[in-house]
């Protein structure tokens, strides 16, 4: 199982949380159950705004680096 952080638009994978996440610290008003992994791509995939990415250290595969923000 998944779920959507709707304040930052994140993915988290509730099956190998990390400390890093902070996924306790979601309130329950903004997050969002996913079940699939389907339903992740499917958000993280289209180009609808506001666009969803995986998290960077529990769902490393759908993260996006910006490497704009660094510069």
């Amino acid at each position: 199982m998944y779920v959507a952080d709707l304040r930052y638009n994140t993915i988290h994978d509730l099956g190998c949380p990390r400390y890093e996440c902070h996924i306790h610290n979601i309130p329950e008003d903004q997050k969002k159950k996913l079940y699939t992994l389907e339903a992740v791509k499917r958000l993280c995939d289209t180009d609808s705004v506001p666009r969803f990415q995986g998290c960077q250290y529990c769902l490393p595969d759908y993260y996006n680096f910006d490497m704009n923000k660094i510069f």
